[in-house]
Formats: C-alpha cells, structure tokens, sequence
C-alpha cells in the first residue's frame, strides 16, 4: 500500500502549479462523487476548482455478481469526464456501487476463489481504463441477516485486501466508502469494521451525512458536534491522514403536520433536494433559510397545499440543508483530527460560496 502512496503523492506534487509571489497555493483536501445522472456539472466543479482537488471519483460503476461490473454513464460521457480530470491534473478513482444484500454478498466473499475473482474483475477496470484506483461504494451490504451480516464484517477486508494487493502492482490507490460509526459498540452499520478496513486500504472516505433521513424525523444531514464524534473514532482506529470526512451538498423537506383539511399520502412525504435546489426553492416561496449554530445547517418552514384523491389539506413543512457555512463550520475538524480532508456527496449540487469557502480553508492548511 506504501509504495501507490508515495507514488501518487508524488504525481500530486508536480500537478500542484507553480506559486506565484504573494499567492499561497490551497493544499489539495478535496475529493468527491460525481453522479452519472449530472456528469456536466460534477465534472465542471471539479474542474473549475482543480487546485483544491487531490482526486475525484466518477460514479459510474456498479455491479451485482461475482465478475459482472456495469458502467451506468455513457460512454461518450465516460470519456468526456476522464478526459477532463486528466487535463485538469486530477486523478481519478472511479466508485464501484451495488445492491447486493448481505447474504448474496456474503456468499462472493466468504469463498476464496470467488473473492478472488471479485477483486480481480474490479481490478481490471483499472487497467482497462488506465485509473488511478478504485473506490468501492457497498452500502447494501449492511442489510439481510445478521448471520450474513457477520460474515461480511469479517471477509469484507480481506476482499479489500486482495484488491489493494492487484491494484499495488499497478500503482493505483485502494479507497473504500463506509458508513459514520462513533465508536466500536455503535449499533448502526457493524458491517464496516473501522480498524481491519483502515488497515487494508488506501483511502478512507466516510459517510458523515444522513444524521437524519428521509425515513426519519426532521433535522440536519451532519450537525458539527455528530461529524466530530465520528472523525474522533475514525482517526483512533484507523491512520488519520487515510481518512476523508463526507460533506453533504443536499438537504431533505419533511412533512411535520396538518395545519387544516385532511393530508393525501403524498403530502407525508419526504422530498431531497440539493443544497442549489433548496436555495432556489426557499426563493421561489419567499422563504429566507435560517442558520442553527448547533446544527450548523440552514432551516426553514413554510405552508403548502395539497389536494388528491378527493383529499385536501395544507400542512407545514420543514426544510434542513446543508450550505457553504455549514462547510466553513466543519472543514475545521480536517485539521483538528489531522485528517486527509473531506469528500462532498455530491460534487455539482454544491450552492454559492462553496468554492471560495474551500479554497481560503486549503489555502490555511497550506499555511499551516
């Protein structure tokens, strides 16, 4: 694993432009998803920003078997969006999605001959398309049996260790996507086994969104205090500078109550929205989102009227999203926690100020 480090630090090193007096260059703290179903814009974030960018990972891939990994973009696209990170001098590491339950997935990687072929078909997507690494994506794997369930906790790093041991040959980079955990005896996500995945891979990008959902009840993707508690765990477990925190670009509008009438089903549910769409929409209703410290997101409400079915009712909303001071609040925990830097879900949803805001933050840590 030392060997790709080194390799694609020093690859990093001579992309980083030249400095010009006066001018501090941003240290390179930014990674982050781009969705095959928005490739234009994600692949213009990163490119319009590049100096802050150490690499990005397309979302392109997903598989469900043992050898079998689609490409959902295009492949005009595909080629479009490398050739763009490339001559913008960042490296791409391309994320592998699935659905597989834990009980399918735990049948590829309990079995050594299957595990093997696994990361052999990952493996050769880096060598088909010349990448820098891969970034593997399993959130599936979480749910099925809780049998399968400890199965996939122990083999899942193996099966990161048998990729990581193929990509090392090709100098490529081994990232693996978990979920947040705050400490060895949190319920939520067991499957992800912070010290024995840490130990095998590259690269560490963690999920520190999703606080609150969108089967749950209201508040913030990502407050501070929760982020803090899981890059706490995260870098006593695992080696810090392999770890990227997530940073929410999205946001999420719950039902809270029938003011009057009596509400169709649809107006129970919960919509998502991107941190651009939220702010679009507050502006379209006359709404001005308001900052809570503790949360470190921007809330507002508002009045909606609903009628289906020969149902009609208006019932109150509320909206919680994350925006460039949310991101202002909590890049801080990088340097707190001496961590690799952060990973935005998802890149070309970002709203105004984001950039400007992420570059000053690299430029301190440059300074630093």
């Amino acid at each position: 694993m030392l060997s790709s480090i080194v390799a694609l630090t020093a690859v990093v090193a001579l992309e980083q432009p030249a400095r010009s007096a006066g001018t501090t260059q941003p240290t390179r703290y930014v990674t982050g998803w781009l969705p095959y179903w928005n490739t234009k814009a994600s692949t213009a974030s990163v490119v319009d920003n590049a100096s802050v960018f150490q690499d990005a990972s397309p979302f392109v891939f997903h598989t469900n078997s043992t050898t079998q990994i689609a490409l959902q973009s295009g492949r005009a696209e595909w080629r479009q969006m490398r050739r763009q990170l490339r001559s913008a001098g960042v490296a791409i590491i391309p994320t592998v999605a699935t659905d597989l339950s834990a009980d399918q997935f735990a049948w590829i990687i309990s079995n050594k001959d299957r595990r093997a072929a696994h990361a052999r078909a990952l493996a050769n997507l880096v060598d088909r398309f010349n990448l820098d690494g891969l970034d593997l994506d399993y959130e599936s794997i979480n749910f099925g049996s809780s049998s399968a369930r400890t199965t996939v906790r122990r083999f899942y790093p193996a099966l990161i260790r048998d990729l990581d041991d193929r990509l090392d040959q090709m100098g490529a980079v081994t990232s693996v996507t978990v979920a947040a955990r705050t400490g060895a005896s949190d319920p939520n996500w067991r499957v992800f086994d912070y010290p024995a995945l840490g130990h095998q891979a590259d690269r560490v990008r963690i999920m520190t969104y999703d606080f609150h959902w969108s089967g749950g009840s209201p508040g913030p993707m990502a407050p501070k205090w929760w982020v803090n508690d899981v890059a706490s765990y995260a870098a006593r477990t695992i080696a810090p500078g392999k770890v990227s925190l997530g940073m929410p670009a999205y946001g999420r509008d719950w039902f809270v109550k029938t003011v009057s009438g009596t509400c169709p089903s649809s107006a129970r549910a919960t919509k998502s929205r991107t941190t651009r769409q939220m702010g679009a929409f507050a502006r379209s209703i006359g709404k001005t989102p308001r900052w809570r410290d503790k949360a470190t997101s921007q809330r507002f409400t508002y009045v909606r009227t609903y009628s289906s079915g020969g149902l009609t009712c208006r019932a109150k909303r509320v909206a919680w999203f994350d925006d460039a001071q949310s991101l202002r609040a909590k890049v801080p925990l990088v340097d707190r926690h001496a961590l690799r830097g952060i990973a935005i879900w998802a890149l070309g949803n970002e709203g105004a100020g984001t950039w400007p805001s992420l570059t000053d933050y690299g430029r301190t840590l440059a300074k630093g």
